[in-house]
């Protein structure tokens, strides 16, 4: 009878200290490359069906959600039940401030970075929409992003995704992505506003 609880223990100990070993143990933190990397992979996720070119607000969005970092982080968490903590943090912290996008973006389509002085000009006509497909021929207004906020193991996404085609035609909303497969999806989405 002691050997075989003995054995038991034997078997016991080891299983217990690997759990505790990988809870104790900090997650990796992604590198600044990778995060790049899978950033511009989401924001192809939406300019990938582009027929001309992709029209994107040349700096992110950082006005959205609440009017502070907290009020932001409370109004994800209510808007996506299955967000992990770690992509709220994320989002929060990366779109405290707008940032300029690159022109090198490896998006998989054409695409154009409007200043918002060249976006001022166009829109102040009152059939501004217009005016942008014809000088961009084959594009249907224009794309704002935020910063993507990601989980550590970049397999949860959060994104601000804004689409203007014209005067009284956009819409804003959060996605909430997943990465299955090596490919981007959409696991939930929550609009913010429509004209």
């Amino acid at each position: 009878m002691f050997t075989q609880s003995f054995k038991k223990v034997l078997i016991f100990v080891p299983v217990l200290l690997t759990l505790a070993c990988s809870t104790l143990t900090p997650k990796p933190t992604p590198s600044a490359a990778d995060i790049e990397k899978e950033e511009q992979a989401v924001y192809s996720f939406f300019v990938g069906a582009s027929t001309g070119p992709a029209l994107i607000l040349e700096e992110t969005s950082s006005s959205i959600g609440g009017d502070t970092p907290q009020e932001l982080k409370e109004q994800l968490g209510n808007s996506f039940k299955d967000i992990s903590r770690e992509t709220v943090e994320s989002f929060a912290a990366r779109n405290v401030e707008s940032v300029q996008l690159s022109p090198d973006m490896d998006l998989g389509v054409e695409y154009v970075l409007l200043s918002h002085e060249e976006l001022a000009e166009i829109s102040s006509q009152p059939n501004w929409g217009e005016l942008l497909t014809e000088k961009y021929p084959g594009s249907y207004g224009y794309t704002i992003f935020s910063r993507v906020g990601f989980n550590n193991t970049l397999d949860e996404a959060v994104i601000y995704v804004g689409n203007v085609a014209g005067p009284l035609m956009g819409s804003g909303d959060f996605f909430l992505m997943e990465k299955v497969n090596g490919e981007w999806l959409i696991k939930e989405q929550y609009m913010i506003w429509i004209s």
